[in-house]
Order: structure tokens, then sequence, then C-alpha cells
């Protein structure tokens, strides 16, 4: 018998070349690299937004605490202030010689005072809601960006404390301003403390806080209580 002088048919091998596969994972690089991206901004998004809505929280809680201490307080006179009592000796007269009684803009027992040319300081005397029948004042104040609030003893008996340095709680920093102004009927808001004198009482208490995040705007934050 003679053999095929022909060899036989091998299978056809077929594969990727050095410069195909080179391609391929560039491709797959920067693909890589794209969703990175994204999802870092994602995240970086993610976090800022979180960081907003829990100082846009704090100071809405910041108000909403205010505000309940304003819903508890109470007409007790406090002892004026050098400035109220100047205010009242210097009151200007009527015909006759009589002099006009001066008008308190906030009502008995609140006060607006600056201690130093760039704070403002508010206090007034409250319910003291874990003590029925006794009284406390409440102090809030603004002192290098951080907003302070302080609460002295309750007290059944006049003249109330003044609360001390150890009753002081930072509740909110990095405040640009803190300013309160009040509700003068006929006359519109009035900037605290006033400068001169009211011809009525005030009916409401505007309460604005000024903050400033990472460099940008100030943003302020507005709450009105009405008085009684």
């Amino acid at each position: 018998m003679k053999r095929s002088k022909h060899p036989a048919p091998r299978d056809a091998v077929s594969g990727f070349t050095l410069i195909e596969v080179m391609i391929a994972i560039v491709i797959m690089a920067v693909l890589s690299l794209i969703a990175w991206r994204g999802l870092d901004s994602m995240s970086r998004a993610n976090v800022q937004l979180q960081e907003r809505s829990e100082d846009t929280a704090q100071l809405m809680r910041t108000l909403q605490q205010l505000q309940r201490d304003l819903a508890w307080r109470t007409t007790i006179e406090l002892p004026a202030s050098g400035m109220e009592a100047q205010a009242q000796d210097g009151a200007p007269s009527t015909g006759g010689g009589r002099q006009q009684a001066a008008v308190r803009l906030l009502p008995p027992g609140m006060e607006a005072r600056r201690p130093d040319p760039g704070s403002l300081l508010i206090e007034f005397v409250r319910a003291a809601p874990a003590a029925p029948g006794r009284w406390q004042r409440v102090q809030w104040w603004l002192q290098a960006g951080t907003l302070y609030r302080a609460v002295g003893a309750a007290v059944a008996a006049y003249p109330l404390p003044v609360p001390e340095a150890a009753d002081r709680v930072a509740v909110l920093q990095g405040l640009v301003s803190f300013e309160l102004r009040a509700w003068e009927p006929e006359q519109g808001w009035r900037a605290l403390p006033a400068a001169v004198q009211a011809r009525s009482p005030a009916s409401g208490l505007e309460i604005v806080l000024g903050a400033r995040r990472n460099g940008g705007p100030v943003l302020h934050y507005r709450q009105v209580v009405a008085f009684d």
C-alpha cells in the first residue's frame, strides 16, 4: 500500500495578538477611572449634603429651644439696667412740665443689651418647667462665634439669681451673627437693644442667626415669636 503524500490537516488555531490585549487593558483602565471618579464625586456630594442637613437641623433645634424658653416666659420684672434707668430719667416732658411716662419696648421680665460692641445678650424670666411655682433667669448670647445659653437656679422668691459660669452651655458654633428685632405696632421692626423710646409695647420678637459654612455665603435663619 502506498502512503499519502499529503499531511493530515490540523485544526486552525485562533487567538489575540499582544497589541489587541494591550488595547483592551487600556480601555478597561480608562473605563475604571471614569467609574471611580463618578463614584468619588457622588460620595463627596453625599457627605456635603449630610453635613449641610446636620447643620440645618442643629440650627433649627437651636431656634426651637429658644422658642420653647420664650413660651415659658413670665412677666416678672427684672431690675432695670443702667440704660433703662437713664432712659427713664431723661424721658421727654409734656406740656405743663410733666414728664412723659417711658414705654418699654420689650415686655416685663425681658431685656436685650450688648455687653461688648460685637455681642448681643437677651435675658428673660421663665417659669421653671421641672419646678412648678418657681422661676429662673435665662440668658442667650453670642461670643466669639459661639451661641451660649445659661439658665439660673429655680427659686420661688425674688430676686432671681443670675446664671453662673457653670450654667453656661455652648449651644451652637460657627455663627457669624445673632440679631434680635422687636415688632412695635404701627412702627415696624426695631433692632434690639432699642436706641429710642418706644410708643407702644412690642407684640413680637424676631430671631435671626447668621451662619457661614466652608467659606460660602452667610445664610440667615429666621424665627418669629409672637408675644401673648
